[in-house]
């Protein structure tokens, strides 16, 4: 896996996470199936956060890393 998600794609998956786990585990007045929407898609948000690595920004062939973090050799 290479990784495809840069510092501030990262951040803003983060924050994205802890909303919907938040949201989730607070006791908000939601029904139980967007409780646990949310906590799914908040696992997927982590898991891309943790790694680095999208599976739908590969498929598309998208990539929010720097251009010098792509190929270190070329700036020394």
């Amino acid at each position: 896996m290479k990784r495809n998600i840069g510092i501030s794609d990262r951040i803003i998956r983060f924050v994205a996470f802890d909303l919907l786990i938040g949201a989730s585990f607070m006791g908000f007045e939601v029904p139980m199936w967007v409780a646990t929407v949310s906590f799914i898609i908040g696992m997927s948000l982590i898991f891309t956060v943790i790694t680095g690595y999208s599976a739908l920004y590969h498929i598309l062939g998208i990539s929010t890393r720097d251009a010098d973090m792509k190929n270190p050799e070329e700036n020394p």
